[in-house]
């Protein structure tokens, strides 16, 4: 599949997933028959994201800087499409915060622990590629089911989301962070 963006430069395929991430954000908060653009929007966004390191690897063209770049372009990207959902009309910006951060803090221990000398950690309930899918799939419920439920807070397709993202967010966090921390300590000079 990604034979024919050989061509392409990777850190170009970078920019064009951040920006169907972008475009993302903002049909989710425009919300209505839009969220079907933001289903093919966050598609998109995932797929040129898979190609960019392809690309990479594939033309020798692998840096530090592409992968800080691609790296970088990756979290704007998850705020971006975050946002979009926390401020819609189905959204909530107090739930959407602490999503925001959790999904943030996900990354943060997973590079963290890498930039300590340590393998990258992609252990927990909620790595990228997951987010990205249930992204779509609760677009698809709110497309189908777009209403709400009030019982001191409000249910409804986003807000359950950001909920979950919220939670599994915090909680891939803790286990990415004991998890290298547990082995940092058992590594001499620490």
């Amino acid at each position: 599949m990604g034979k024919p963006f050989i061509r392409f430069n990777p850190n170009a395929i970078s920019v064009i997933s951040f920006i169907f991430a972008l475009l993302s954000g903002v049909t989710i908060y425009i919300g209505g028959i839009y969220l079907i653009f933001a289903f093919i929007s966050i598609l998109l966004s995932a797929t040129f994201d898979a190609l960019d390191g392809f690309v990479a690897r594939k033309t020798g063209k692998a840096s530090k800087a592409g992968d800080f770049l691609d790296h970088t372009l990756d979290r704007l990207s998850d705020i971006a499409i975050l946002a979009g959902f926390s401020f819609s009309a189905m959204g909530s910006i107090y739930i959407g915060f602490f999503a925001i951060t959790g999904v943030l803090m996900t990354s943060y221990m997973g590079t963290q622990a890498q930039s300590v000398g340590l393998k990258r950690n992609y252990r927990g309930v909620l790595g990228r590629a997951d987010r990205l899918l249930y992204m779509m799939i609760f677009i698809i419920v709110a497309l189908l089911y777009p209403y709400s439920y009030t019982y001191y807070l409000t249910f409804n397709p986003f807000t359950t989301l950001l909920m979950w993202f919220a939670v599994a967010g915090y909680v891939t966090a803790i286990s990415r962070f004991t998890s290298s921390y547990r082995e940092l300590s058992g590594a001499k000079g620490s």
